[in-house]
């Protein structure tokens, strides 16, 4: 919860919902708004995020607001459009406040006129008017105003200014009884919505001369999107990327292990030891001090970085630059270029990347996107190359197991996208100009990402670090590792106590490697492994489904049984290529 307003008017159990276009910068406003304190979640019945959180306003009370899916119409038959139509009709906000980008104003005024229609208690939050300036625009917000008969609000998101004054603004339109005469009465046609818009839109704005900043933004912009510059930029930005997992995330890790063995686990040891049962002594030691351990020094660090590194890429606007550049390639898989922005984000976590396939034209795209993206190295999974291939083998061969993961991707992309019907759409997107990230909203961004992952994985860290120890001393692991050892240790080669491990990585990924820790009983795999047996035992990790909650979203989207045919099918290829590499690698003189 954050101090929004310096003053504001009482409205108790008040909603205000964000609404706009797609880029106009309601993400930022939000944050700006409620701080670190939003939460995200599902809409009922769907898989649509909503960002929430409250403003508080002062000596007058709490201001609930929900940031909305981008839409550009509310009565689209797009399922994002659905969700904010649906959302607007049973939440019924007190007031929405249209968040409008002032640099294509005529395009969001369609969605603005659509809003005004509804008669509700509205503001509009009139954002990137600096950058409207550099283009020779000056939007008349008191002009606007006048025509449209909704209050309008001239904000930069970015930088939090004005957005006390807008939430004031809201808070007082959802308590007037009466509302101003409007532009309109009732809905209007889309033919004339769009003419009005584009009449609205040329009668608030006046030409100016400009700044030179923005040559530097299309000279910019043109560098990354031609093909030649731009594919240069895109390998070191990539190349980059890893590197920063693997050099910042490698000393996260050791500080952060450090400082809990030194500080943390002498303590929670004492409190444990105090445990007057000897089973449950042991259970809960591998919970609260293994299991907390493991999770904070291998899987936090680098989902930290990568988080923070794609907000980073976010917030300047490159990742529809990218997914431009990447348009041809992907046609070679049978895909859409903006099939690259869901399978970036499934470097950070499949789940999310696989919601986000709905951008995607037609169903086979989004199908054969989401198969793709259950094999990229989500941040779960990378935790578990770097933090055992990476620290305990070299980062020669954790860059192998990620040169080995895009070769089977792009295999698998270029078969499946032969195999399955439908018809290959060329690109059409909307690129929104290149932006300086601010430091502020950047560590927001990745704090409200990096606290779901730790909410959702740390509950599971503990159960499956409790059960394994308890089954430990109870004596009962043995017997239940029996019946996988001709699989394990007979085809892939791994220690008996691998299999269990393996079992968990259905739970979350990172759990995996976290549980191999505990079960073997020291932070360091080469006392218990070979270091062929480390990286098989990273590869199979990498290949096989990422985790219980990604064939849930595969369920939701797609069916359940295209989602078990994608688990299946991932399971029984981690298998068989794991077995293949155990053996391959020691016949070329690697890691034998």
């Amino acid at each position: 919860m954050k101090d929004c307003c310096k003053t504001g008017i009482k409205l108790k159990g008040a909603d205000i919902a964000l609404l706009g276009n797609p880029n106009v910068g309601k993400s930022a406003l939000i944050n700006q708004l409620t701080g670190i304190g939003a939460t995200v979640s599902n809409y009922p019945g769907t898989t649509v995020e909503i960002l929430e959180g409250e403003c508080n306003s002062g000596k007058e009370g709490i201001v609930r607001i929900a940031d909305l899916p981008g839409i550009y119409s509310i009565h689209g038959s797009s399922e994002d459009e659905l969700v904010a139509w649906n959302y607007i009709k049973s939440s019924e906000p007190k007031a929405i406040i249209n968040v409008v980008d002032a640099t294509k104003l005529e395009r969001n005024l369609f969605l603005t006129l659509q809003l005004i229609a509804l008669k509700r208690p509205m503001v509009i939050a009139l954002n990137f008017n600096e950058e409207a300036e550099e283009k020779g625009m000056k939007v008349n917000a008191e002009r606007l105003s006048e025509i449209l008969g909704v209050p309008v609000v001239k904000i930069n998101a970015v930088r939090g200014l004005q957005v006390n004054k807008l939430v004031e603004e809201a808070v007082k339109q959802s308590k007037s009884k009466k509302l101003k005469k409007r532009i309109i009465s009732r809905e209007q046609g889309n033919k004339k919505n769009h003419s009005l818009a584009s009449s609205i839109a040329e009668k608030s704005v006046s030409k100016t001369r400009g700044k030179k900043t923005s040559n530097i933004k299309d000279y910019l912009d043109s560098l990354t999107t031609d093909q030649f510059s731009g594919t240069i930029i895109l390998v070191i930005i990539m190349a980059l990327l890893f590197a920063a997992l693997f050099i910042i995330g490698s000393g996260l890790s050791g500080i952060i292990g450090n400082a809990f063995q030194s500080f943390a686990a002498p303590f929670l040891n004492s409190l444990i030891n105090l445990v007057p049962n000897k089973v449950l002594q042991e259970t809960l030691k591998y919970m609260f001090v293994d299991g907390i351990n493991a999770g904070l020094q291998i899987a936090i660090p680098f989902v930290l970085v990568f988080y923070a590194i794609i907000a980073v890429l976010e917030d300047c606007g490159y990742l529809p630059r990218m997914a431009f550049l990447m348009d041809k390639t992907m046609h070679k898989l049978g895909l859409h270029g903006k099939a690259v922005i869901p399978m970036m984000l499934g470097f950070g976590c499949s789940v999310p990347a696989i919601i986000s396939t709905r951008v995607l034209p037609n169903p086979r795209e989004r199908l054969l996107t989401a198969i793709l993206i259950v094999l990229i190295p989500c941040s779960a999974r990378t935790a578990v190359i770097l933090g055992a291939v990476g620290l305990f083998v070299g980062w020669q061969y954790a860059l192998l197991i990620y040169a080995f993961l895009l070769l089977l991707i792009f295999a698998s992309g270029f078969i499946l996208g032969k195999a399955l019907p439908g018809e290959q759409l060329g690109i059409i997107m909307e690129m929104p100009p290149y932006r300086l990230p601010r430091a502020k909203n950047v560590l927001m961004k990745t704090w409200i990402r990096v606290k779901d992952f730790i909410i959702s994985a740390f509950p599971l860290i503990f159960l499956g670090s409790g059960v394994l120890g308890g089954l430990k001393a109870l004596g009962l692991l043995e017997s239940i590792l029996a019946p996988a050892q001709p699989l394990i240790s007979g085809w892939l080669l791994l220690p008996s106590v691998a299999g269990i491990t393996l079992v968990f990585g259905v739970l979350r990924k990172e759990l995996a490697l976290e549980m191999l820790v505990v079960l073997g009983g020291s932070a360091s795999l080469l006392a218990f492994m070979s270091r062929l047996q480390i990286f098989v035992f990273a590869l199979v990790v990498a290949i096989y489904i990422p985790c219980i909650a990604t064939v849930g979203v595969l369920n939701r989207e797609f069916g359940w049984k295209k989602a078990a045919i994608i688990s299946a099918s991932t399971i029984s290829l981690a298998i068989l290529i794991g077995g293949i590499a155990a053996r391959i690698l020691p016949a070329f003189g690697l890691l034998s």
